[in-house]
């Protein structure tokens, strides 16, 4: 087969959602297909509403078989204040109980700004067998994948990665939700011949939101396992001078991540007299509350912290070696590949009720679950495992079997392989018999 990806970003750029399209494009690539990503030259999450953000130079590399194709971001001016306008014009727009499809229409292409990708998708040499747009949250590389798929009659289909926020009492859902589920989103999601989701709770919300049950398929997210056996817990602690216990976070440094509310439950454990040592593993957003609750931080517990910056490769394993517990108490994850690297070292976990994260953490038998924005009750989940190394080892052991049973990369690749199947072989069908492939989208 012949394959477009759309997304609004790619490897080196690191996030969930690149993190599986490396992993999919690179595994068809060795299964012998031809892999088209298309992207941006974004470099992180902020270069889509922050022109003083560094920029990937090539246009146009092969990454392991993979032939990337970068178009450039494009900020409207006064940015980054034009985006935050944009993007809460947009949100309220989606909620007014009339149409507004139109409208977002002319707006999407702004979310973010890339000008070049249409005429850049209108240009590679067609042939291609299927179209397969990424992450609904930055919705234009996606749409427009989608408006590609229909002009030219081929299957398209969309991994959305929708982030639900969390149950219907938790606060602040709405707000999340809010972000993915506008109506010209939701249009590309329920035209999709599939719609690939991470979780039950996902599915669920997208088959109330009208995309059809039949067409959607459950994955989830992945790691390889073969990769995750080469960190040094005891170099990691050598190196950074800690002795004690390790409560490790990785992700990036927002309020919606739960990054405060972990360092505060800290601060109440430290209070108490908990040696334990905080490992931060990511970069703050501008402006960042995480930032001015740090530097409000006893120096003694500033002490009892270590921030790594964003990690990778070796360095990256030997703190998960080295953890004796992950906590990422996250309202916006859709799955959160980062438990499974955790589960992947033994290593149990702690994660909200929102998101996806319930369908993928047992309660009480691979990790813990606590309510979002809740800090006494993560420093009370935080202080139970510390005290109890056999419950941590016991725990860290079903996450890593469960791994094994259920999410490495080889395994989730499987699946895609077979949607790509089965609607590749639908649309040839439907040639075959009308002459015709879908009429076209937008």
């Amino acid at each position: 087969m012949r394959i477009l990806h759309t997304n609004a970003a790619y490897w080196p750029f690191v996030g969930g959602a690149e993190t599986y399209l490396r992993a999919m494009s690179e595994r068809l690539v060795r299964d012998g297909h031809d892999v088209v990503v298309t992207a941006t030259d974004a470099t992180g999450v902020q270069s889509f509403w922050d022109p003083r953000q560094p920029r990937l130079p090539d246009r146009e590399t092969v990454l392991n078989g993979v032939r990337v194709i970068r178009s450039p971001v494009s900020h409207l001016p006064f940015s980054p204040w034009s985006f935050y306008v944009l993007r809460r014009l947009a949100t309220d727009l989606g909620r007014l109980p009339f149409n507004t499809r139109p409208l977002l229409d002319r707006l999407a292409p702004h979310m973010p700004g890339v000008p070049a990708l249409e005429p850049t998708l209108e240009q590679i040499q067609p042939g291609f067998d299927l179209i397969h747009g990424v992450n609904v949250a930055l919705e234009w590389p996606l749409i427009a994948g989608w408006r590609y798929a229909r002009r030219r009659g081929l299957p398209f289909v969309a991994t959305p990665f929708l982030h639900a926020g969390g149950p219907t009492e938790t606060p602040g859902r709405g707000k999340v939700q809010r972000f993915y589920t506008m109506p010209h989103q939701m249009a590309a999601l329920r035209d999709a011949d599939r719609v690939i989701v991470q979780t039950s709770i996902e599915g669920q919300i997208l088959t109330g939101l009208g995309v059809p049950q039949e067409r959607i398929v459950r994955l989830g997210m992945g790691v390889d396992l073969e990769e995750m056996q080469d960190g040094d817990g005891a170099r990691f602690r050598a190196q950074h001078g800690i002795d004690g216990p390790v409560v490790a976070f990785m992700g990036v440094l927002t309020d919606d991540k739960g990054i405060v509310h972990l360092l505060r439950a800290m601060q109440d454990l430290w209070g108490k007299g908990g040696n334990a040592t905080l490992v931060i593993a990511g970069r703050p957003m501008v402006p960042s509350t995480f930032e001015r609750a740090y530097a409000h931080l006893p120096e003694d517990q500033r002490l009892r912290t270590r921030r790594l910056g964003l990690v990778g490769g070796q360095l990256k394993q030997d703190m998960l070696a080295a953890a004796d517990l992950f906590a990422m108490p996250s309202r916006v994850d859709s799955f959160g590949i980062v438990y499974l690297e955790a589960w992947a070292y033994g290593v149990p976990v702690i994660g909200c009720r929102a998101g996806g994260v319930p369908d993928v953490i047992d309660d009480g038998q691979d990790g813990v679950l606590v309510d979002y924005g809740d800090e006494a009750g993560l420093a009370m989940a935080i202080e139970g495992l510390l005290s109890d190394a056999e419950r941590r080892r016991a725990m860290g052991r079903r996450g890593r079997t469960k791994v094994e049973a259920r999410y490495t990369w080889d395994r989730i690749y499987r699946g895609l392989a077979e949607a790509y199947q089965d609607v590749v072989d639908a649309g040839r069908g439907r040639r075959r018999g009308n002459g015709t492939g879908h009429a076209p989208g937008h």
